[in-house]
């Protein structure tokens, strides 16, 4: 019984000395920027793989170690139940950053009836393939999606569309300034000063959260994204897939 006991005893010990020796995940992500200076984190969590980390920053995701010198950069799949585990924790980042923006700092056009879907695009008047999404609204209000424009320049601050932007989301119509815009693009605006264009800035910092490389850039509720232009059809078929 005594040897049992400590047998017992000295394994509980070792159990005790091996979780006190992981590191915590402040502690990696510390390691990891003093290796990458100007990495931001949005979120770190251990992998499935142990020793791994998952890193999560600028709507991409990498596995690194905990000392933060070895980093790995692909998609990680579990293979037996098919499941893109990278995509799970881009998805949940996504979903997490969107929560961040103000509705007032959003163009709403919402669903007819019952609401099957929403959308969250970042989008930009002087974007071609955006003004050609734009066209497809009626018809995706129609097909149950609410769809939620994140207004964002990918000019820059100071522009002609950061201006107009300011000015649509200040106005008392917004989708009606919006429109404006959009159907012509190239519309002088003086811009305009309102608490609520300060959420400009913020869905400038989510943009990059998401993942965003050109817009339009359309973010479901879920946290799943795409680039690109969609007909409405199309972009339903997407969104019952997701």
């Amino acid at each position: 019984m005594k040897t049992k006991s400590l047998f017992i005893a000295t394994a509980i010990a070792l159990m005790t000395c091996a979780a006190s020796a992981e590191p915590d995940l402040n502690s990696v992500s510390e390691r990891l920027v003093k290796s990458m200076p100007g990495l931001t984190v949005d979120s770190i969590s251990e992998s499935a793989i142990p020793g791994l980390y998952e890193v999560v920053s600028g709507g991409e995701v990498a596995y690194v170690t905990s000392d933060g010198v070895h980093m790995i950069q692909g998609t990680l799949f579990n293979v037996p139940e098919r499941k893109n585990l990278s995509e799970k924790a881009l998805s949940a980042q996504r979903a997490k950053a969107l929560g961040t923006i103000e509705k007032s700092s959003l163009v709403t056009y919402k669903a007819k009836g019952k609401e099957k879907h929403t959308i969250t695009v970042f989008t930009d008047p002087s974007c071609p393939f955006c003004v050609r999404l734009h066209g497809e609204i009626p018809k995706l209000n129609e097909m149950g999606v609410t769809v939620r424009y994140a207004l964002y320049a990918r000019s820059g601050n100071g522009t002609l569309t950061s201006r107009q932007l300011s000015e649509v989301i200040c106005s008392v119509d917004k989708k009606a300034a919006v429109d404006r815009f959009f159907a012509a693009p190239s519309s002088n605006s003086t811009g305009a000063e309102c608490k609520q264009a300060d959420g400009l800035e913020r869905i400038a910092k989510v943009a990059q959260q998401v993942g965003l490389k050109g817009t339009p850039h359309i973010v479901t509720d879920k946290g799943f994204a795409s680039s690109g232009y969609m007909s409405a059809p199309e972009l339903l078929r997407t969104l019952q897939g997701s």
